[in-house]
């Protein structure tokens, strides 16, 4: 029995009947009653609440009864020949007539069903509200609906079996008996389907169990029951899979039917998502072609040598499916637009492999004109032993047909070419369609609708649903309670907005209220993605969200996506993998990608608010079948970003060149900041087309909170370090942010002993945070010192000591407040962000509190330029004071400097440069994956994994990814260069990572200082 390959989405459903009876159909004239309620009496009852003919969908169940019972039932049965007519309901008495028979039944009957995603979400509104009564057995037995909860079953080898309908071979539990119970029945009732099962009427314990799930509320195993085959059409499909047991989430194999189903509906679901915004609205085909591309996509796997592959054990087909599947679109869609077959085609054929690719793997030269294309989709006159001589049999086909055109409304074409020729012909068309450049709006419709079709296949294929719930409240401004004016301004903004507001002065409610308030005027169901420039930075903002959004009904917290790098694209990669590899896979690793499947679409795709780095979102421009269903969800979307300040002028230019792409796709933008400087906003304002609403904070919004000190000493410089200590002495809690990871190490290397001295008995008496933890340790480390350093509330008046050091990873989403402040010379952005978490709401009892900014020789991460014009420009408006306008002076003088005008230059031109690279789709099916590391490199930035972690994060990537991704560490790359040089650093191609052999601790992170090469002996008389 297969084991689960993922977790998956379900609800939980209780039921409670005071009364059931359940006759057995295998006791002919005597009334025997189960204990257990058949799966056919409970998809009879779904289906009565659905509405519908039926509801074969799978179920898992747990029941047992408190008590049994006989009553004495009067049967009336009335003979076929019409001798003893029933009058008013009831027969004479006498032979072969009316008789009173014992009829056993149930008492206290509790049902616990699983009815797994996509099904779920429907099943359950069914029941709150159902079309008929909710019954078991006979039709006086009714049923009350105690609850119904989200739950995420995962895929168990040990757990408590209780009352648990199991199949044979579940479970070895000794309380367990067979049962053999109606699994369906045909609507026309002619025919039942039967299959034994395994329940105990003693609960069973915690057990070993095989091919099942355990429900974490309360550890029960749960086995999935698909139904039987009574409705499933022509028996000719009965086995024609589309997945294997091992790729499928559920364990079982799943049939060509069922998974073209699940995708068409998919692909309704994102149709729903993401509405018809921006290009789309005036192409009302698009999503017809969608769904038409999602039913047919997989249609190939009719093919018998796919079959044969899919069976255990079975040998490699080593051909595309997706090319064989080309036919069938010829088939079905030739009453159609030309444009809307030629997408069809697009959106079947591309969604694993692209027509050209430098990789090698393209499917132009797979495929050439000459190939033998008889001997690979149609007949085979000398097959290798276990081959097929016919690759589709013609009764399988006509059977397929007639599935497809009941199912679409579609009229299959009267064709006398075989099946092979419609392939080799239509995919020669489809070559020629998009070998050469198209216009750029055409190709940028043909790869959304490619990704709408990749994001239903993931969606169908992990059984995982698109979340409809919006965790951001329609009226969020409501919620606040006594909003600012800029926060009002923000709300009654409609379209694109740019927010100047002091840190402190409640930025993110202000955007959260902009975004609330689009949602009545866009179509579709938005999705809100807040954009923030560090990774540090995001695990802080999806906790800060979790707290505060609106959680769905049943969940105790909002379910808020994060796009983690690595993890992402670990997951991409392997959910565009599919069963038509042209290799042996290796152990294990078909249900590592179908659990990576699931995972993509639970940790990237579902979530309607998602925090992110403009990585991944910049990483959607190369498109492809790993990227284009990324690109398709930046479609109809809320995209907020916040201090967008803090990036180097080339990303800046490529974020400029996406929001252009993002207001194409009907999306609407917010920029959040603190501190943008005038060519900032001129570039923001000058890239979209549509209009810019800028909203500043009122002056006076933040009071003065700082009094500017300018030191030429290092902040490293013991005269630097005394001054600290005697704040330290003093009982002030002292924020230190240094520009690099080195600096920050020595600083709290020099000063912790001090500052644990002065507070003995405080844990978090010194602590150290920067970038170059692992992701779990940086943000236990936050979670320390947002529980240390709180906001000052009004009247607070005491001094709270303690001593933080850190990096520019402090700078963005951690609400803290400090009572001293001094940093390293960075840009004017960075210093306002900085001292921002110091005496943040001006509630200090000192009123302005002293921030120091301290000279360095050292420009590291920054131009150095910009290093120049910031000390120039503190030293012309050194305020004391600093006041709101000090800090837009101090923008305005240094942007206005050489430095200042190549930076907007450099902007514009990664701008138009990344627009015209990446953003124009004439070429929408070439593979452009060999930019991807190109554009991972321009970030400087990549993750790795240390050496003493590989096990851990083996056998956490195949539970959960994005969990594993908390044990990696970012590093730049230029460090990454100097480890591998020194021999600290490998990369693992199995698990794609680089692995790091350098020395880290909990506490002060990963020491780079091992990397380094040895200093050269000084030269010396001898």
């Amino acid at each position: 029995m297969t084991r689960p390959s993922a977790p998956i989405e379900a609800v939980r459903i209780e039921l409670y009947a005071p009364a059931a009876s359940f006759r057995d159909p295998m006791f002919p004239g005597v009334t025997r009653c189960l204990p257990v309620p058949p799966p056919s009496t409970v998809r009879g009852m779904l289906a009565a609440a659905t509405g519908r003919a039926g509801e074969p969908v799978p179920v898992g169940m747990c029941a047992h009864a408190d008590g049994r019972g006989t009553d004495a039932e009067t049967y009336h049965p009335i003979a076929a020949d019409g001798s003893n007519p029933a009058v008013a309901g009831r027969v004479r008495e006498g032979k072969g007539g009316m008789t009173i028979r014992d009829r056993p039944f149930l008492v206290g009957v509790h049902v616990t069903l699983w009815i797994p995603a996509p099904h779920a979400d429907r099943v359950a509104a069914a029941l709150r509200c159902p079309v008929w009564g909710l019954r078991l057995g006979r039709s006086q037995d009714l049923v009350h609906l105690r609850s119904v909860t989200p739950v995420t079953l995962y895929p168990a080898d040990e757990a408590v079996v209780g009352h648990a309908l199991a199949p044979l071979g579940g479970h070895v539990a000794v309380q367990a008996t067979s049962v053999r119970l109606a699994d369906t029945i045909s609507t026309d009732r002619l025919r039942t389907s039967f299959t034994d099962y395994l329940w105990c009427a003693e609960p069973a314990g915690r057990q070993p169990v095989s091919g099942a799930y355990r429900d974490p509320t309360d550890d029960q195993a749960v086995w999935l029951h698909t139904a039987g085959t009574t409705d499933a059409g022509d028996p000719e499909l009965a086995q024609v899979w589309a997945k294997s047991a091992e790729r499928s989430p559920t364990g079982r194999p799943e049939l060509l039917t069922e998974h073209s189903t699940l995708v068409h509906d998919a692909a309704g679901t994102v149709a729903d998502r993401i509405g018809s915004p921006g290009l789309l609205a005036h192409r009302p085909w698009f999503w017809s072609c969608v769904k038409t591309a999602a039913l047919l996509h997989d249609t190939g796997k009719v093919g018998e040598g796919f079959q044969l592959q899919v069976r255990p054990g079975g040998e490699y087909w080593g051909e595309r499916h997706e090319v064989l599947s080309l036919a069938y679109v010829d088939l079905l869609t030739r009453d159609l637009p030309e444009q809307d077959r030629a997408m069809i085609k697009a959106g079947v054929v591309f969604h694993h492999r692209p027509l050209v690719s430098t990789s090698g793997k393209e499917l132009r030269l797979d495929y050439p004109p000459d190939a033998d294309w008889q001997r690979k989709f149609g007949r085979d006159p000398d097959p290798p032993p276990g081959r097929p001589r016919i690759q589709v049999p013609a009764k399988r086909h006509r059977a397929l047909l007639r599935w497809l055109t009941a199912h679409s409304g579609l009229v299959a074409a009267e064709e006398t070419r075989k099946l092979w020729e419609l392939a080799r012909d239509a995919f020669a068309q489809v070559s020629a369609d998009w070998f050469h450049p198209v216009p750029d709006e055409d190709g940028l419709v043909a790869v959304l609708l490619q990704g709408a079709v990749t994001l239903a296949d993931h969606a169908g294929s992990a059984h995982v649903p698109l979340q409809t719930h919006m965790p951001l409240p329609r009226s969020y401004l409501s919620t606040l309670a006594a909003p600012y004016p800029h926060q009002k301004a923000a709300a009654d903004t409609a379209g694109h907005l740019v927010l100047c507001s002091p840190t402190g002065s409640g930025k993110t409610e202000a955007a959260l209220a902009w975004a609330s308030s689009q949602l009545e005027t866009m179509p579709g169901r938005p999705r809100l993605v807040w954009v923030l420039p560090y990774r540090a930075s995001i695990d802080a903002a999806r906790e800060r969200f979790r707290d505060n959004l609106t959680p769905p009904p049943g969940a105790k917290k909002p379910d808020i996506g994060v796009l983690h790098a690595t993890a992402a694209q670990t997951l991409l990669s392997d959910a565009v993998q599919d069963d038509c590899a042209s290799e042996k896979t290796p152990d294990g690793a078909a249900a590592d990608q179908a659990r990576s499947r699931a995972h993509a679409m639970r940790t990237l795709f579902v979530q309607r608010v998602r925090v992110a780095t403009p990585h991944q979102l910049l990483r959607a421009a190369i498109a492809g079948p790993r990227y284009s269903s990324v690109l398709l969800e930046q479609a109809n979307a809320l995209m907020v970003l916040d201090e967008l300040h803090a990036y180097d002028p080339v990303t800046f230019g490529r974020i400029c060149a996406a929001m252009r792409l993002w207001e194409r796709l009907g999306s609407r933008i917010a920029v959040l900041s603190a501190t943008l400087a005038p060519p900032m906003l001129d570039l923001v304002a000058e890239t979209l087309e549509q209009d810019v609403t800028v909203h500043r904070a009122p002056p006076g919004t933040a009071p003065d909170r700082h009094r500017l000190a300018l030191d030429e000493l290092p902040l490293t410089h013991p005269d630097s370090l005394a001054r600290v200590r005697c704040w330290l002495a003093d009982g002030h809690s002292v924020l230190l942010v240094a520009n690099t990871v080195a600096t920050a190490q020595q600083l709290y290397t020099d000063l912790a002993p001090h500052a644990r001295t002065v507070r003995p008995e405080d844990p978090d008496a010194a602590v150290l945070l920067h970038s170059r933890f692992r992701g779990r340790d940086r943000a236990a480390i936050e979670r320390r010192i947002k529980r240390r350093h709180p906001e000052r509330k009004p009247g607070e008046s005491g001094r709270r000591g303690g001593l933080v050091v850190a990096t520019q990873a402090l700078e963005v989403s951690l609400c803290l407040d400090f009572d001293r402040g001094a940093s390293e010379l960075a840009p004017v952005e960075a210093l306002a962000q900085r001292a921002g978490r110091v005496n943040r709401r001006g509630h200090h009892p000192e009123g302005p509190v002293e921030f120091r900014v301290h000279r360095t020789d050292e420009h590291r991460p920054y131009d150095p330029g910009a290093i120049t014009a910031a000390w120039e420009a503190l030293q012309t408006a050194p305020g004391p004071v600093i006041s709101e306008q000090t800090i837009e002076d101090w923008l305005r003088l240094a942007y206005d400097t050489d430095w200042g005008r190549t930076w907007h230059a450099e902007a514009r031109r990664a701008r138009d440069e990344f627009t015209d690279t990446f953003l124009t789709f004439t070429d929408p099916f070439h593979d452009r994956s060999e930019f991807a590391e190109g554009l991972d490199k321009s970030f400087d930035t990549v993750e790795v994994l240390h050496h003493d972690d590989i096990a851990d994060y083996r056998r956490q990537r195949a539970e959960h990814p994005l969990l594993a991704s908390g044990l990696l560490i970012p590093v730049r790359y230029t460090q990454l260069k100097v480890l591998e040089s020194a021999g600290h650093a490998d990369f693992d191609s199995k698990l794609r990572l680089w692995t790091t052999k350098a020395p880290y601790n909990t506490e002060t992170g990963l020491d780079l200082t091992a990397g380094r090469a040895p200093a050269a002996p000084k030269d010396t008389i001898l």
